[in-house]
């Protein structure tokens, strides 16, 4: 799990300050009001909240003051083993949620998992044993337990002479059975104290799981932890797929929007949301403004939404961060598309504006790149775009829109989040050039591409389908001309070869001559699609060009389809 990116580095994230709280003082942490502290600790990264909490006297209050969300992933982040004091003092409120957030598996309870959090809130002595069983949510405690434990009988084995009890498992009046040998120690430990410190609660605790149904217990637990989960934000799975429901760019009306007055939440926005925020975006800056509660709030709602619709595993720092990337991302988008780069007004637009219509508003920037992408794939030179074209049509059209990550760099792999208008121009320039190659094919050459099945290679170089792409008709149909032939895809005599080259290159490089006629043609024709062919002029030049004429090899030349038989 990546750390936390500190505040003020350079290229990474800013800390955002709420615009209703005072700027940072330099009064000794110590000596702030609990309010005080809790708003320096909010707005601090993991290890130097952690540093805080441990440097006041009632640190105990402090955590429970945070948000479980807030703790939740400062415990994780730190190392969940390294830091037991944290979860030791959280409330039971907030250990239920550090167990709602990390140890369902949709609705299987990771019970190992929920023991582990339970042993580390009970480091602080037998009181705190009774403490944390007793605070945790009761059906929650009793779903956890039932993994590790079975009450075989009660009272009545202690009185049952033809099977008397096994006193070397029995616990208060109930003979157990360990379910699980490798927790066994641990649990009977803790059974064994909340049976000295509170007989009552742990006689109601046995009678439960003795007699509970599992499928009872199952189904109600599961049930109370989607309900909590949503007192804290995370809206139920079922109603999340809106999220990344489409809204019209070209017809999009902020103004039905506008975030109306309501109730004021009397907590402050968690601030793990501001924790991944880059600099230099349009958003940023807005950010770096300040956001008041309501804002706060909304922005939580919204990054809760996306973390339930992907799948999102709540305790893990990179795909949190991966998230929050893409929230930004779309945000960052709508903003630069309403208000291109007026920081005031977006500012005022940010702050008056539920943020979910302006995230489907950035989402759908890239779903019209998208539709644009498959139709694409779908045409007729579909099947045979290669390069940066194929690539980029290939990771735009599945899934949700990526930005590929060759425009990054040209060896880069894969895609990212879309994170400014800069991204969806260079695509939309890359989409230009590939739709007006489309139309180059479909409209104005002499000659209609093959599909893959019907594209004859008998005799000829390159000799499979797989190996051909739209270069080599184009390159082809271009050196039919330059040997005086009609503008066509027929397949190059390996014996003109060497001609070809005589013609196409000066001194191992490509003729600039021809290059430009090429360039000044398509400009009567298409001149957006003058890259796709400056892109197939190029293979011209580093796979024919350095040759010597009388030892072409046609297993060596590229973008040509070369008959050799």
């Amino acid at each position: 799990m990546s750390k936390t990116e500190k505040p003020g580095e350079e290229g990474k994230a800013k800390s955002m300050v709420a615009s209703s709280h005072p700027a940072r003082d330099s009064r000794p942490f110590a000596s702030l009001s609990l309010q005080e502290q809790k708003d320096r600790v909010r707005r601090a990264d993991a290890s130097t909240r952690y540093r805080l909490i441990l440097d006041v006297a009632d640190g105990r209050a402090l955590v429970q003051s945070l948000t479980s969300q807030d703790l939740f992933l400062t415990i994780k982040e730190l190392g969940r083993d390294e830091v037991p004091e944290l979860v030791a003092m959280a409330s039971g409120e907030q250990l239920t949620a550090f167990v709602d957030l990390d140890c369902w598996r949709k609705d299987q309870i990771d019970a190992p998992e929920a023991l582990h959090w339970l042993a580390l809130a009970m480091t602080e002595g037998e009181d705190k044993v009774l403490e944390a069983a007793q605070s945790l949510d009761f059906e929650l405690l009793v779903l956890i337990m039932r993994q590790f434990v079975q009450v075989l009988r009660g009272a009545q084995a202690f009185h049952d002479e033809d099977n008397p009890a096994d006193y070397s498992k029995c616990i208060g009046a109930y003979e157990l059975e360990m379910l699980q040998p490798k927790y066994a120690l641990l649990v009977t430990s803790m059974l064994d104290c909340l049976y000295r410190l509170d007989q009552s609660f742990f006689t109601h605790l046995m009678e439960v799981l003795r007699w509970e149904l599992p499928s009872c217990l199952e189904e109600n637990s599961f049930q109370s932890h989607c309900d909590r989960l949503q007192d804290l934000g995370f809206p139920d799975p079922s109603q999340v797929g809106e999220i990344y429901a489409w809204v019209d760019p070209d017809t999009f009306d902020v103004d039905q929007y506008r975030r109306y007055p309501g109730m004021v939440e009397a907590e402050p926005a968690p601030g793990f949301v501001l924790s991944v925020v880059r600099a230099r975006d349009l958003l940023a800056e807005v950010l770096a403004a300040g956001l008041n509660d309501a804002c706060g709030w909304d922005l939580t709602y919204l990054a809760n939404k996306v973390l339930v619709a992907d799948g999102i595993d709540f305790g893990d720092r990179v795909q949190l961060q991966a998230a929050m990337d893409k929230v930004y991302g779309y945000l960052n988008l709508a903003l630069e598309h309403l208000c291109q780069s007026d920081e005031q007004r977006a500012t005022q637009l940010f702050g008056d504006t539920y943020l979910l219509p302006l995230f489907r508003l950035g989402y759908s920037l890239t779903l019209q790149l998208q539709r644009q992408a498959r139709r694409l794939r779908a045409s007729s030179v579909g099947p045979w775009l290669d390069g940066i074209w194929a690539e980029c049509l290939e990771i735009l059209a599945m899934g949700q829109p990526l930005c590929p990550g060759v425009l990054d760099d040209p060896s880069g792999e894969g895609g990212r989040p879309f994170r400014n208008m800069a991204d969806v121009r260079r695509v939309k320039e890359l989409l230009a050039t590939a739709d007006a190659t489309r139309r180059l094919f479909e409209e104005h050459f002499p000659f209609h591409l093959p599909t893959p099945d019907d594209l004859d290679l008998g005799g000829c170089q390159p000799e499979q389908t797989q190996a051909v792409g739209l270069r080599h008709f184009f390159l082809t149909a271009l050196a039919n001309r330059l040997q005086g032939r009609a503008f066509d895809a027929t397949p190059l005599p390996v014996a003109e070869l060497a001609a070809l080259h005589g013609r196409v290159c000066r001194d191992k490089a490509l003729a600039e001559a021809l290059r430009e006629e090429t360039r000044t043609w398509l400009q009567t024709l298409e001149p957006a699609a003058w890259p796709f062919a400056e892109a197939c002029l190029q293979c011209w030049d580093d796979t024919l060009c350095p040759l010597r004429a009388d030892m072409l090899d046609p297993r060596f030349v590229d973008g040509l389809l070369i008959r050799t038989a």
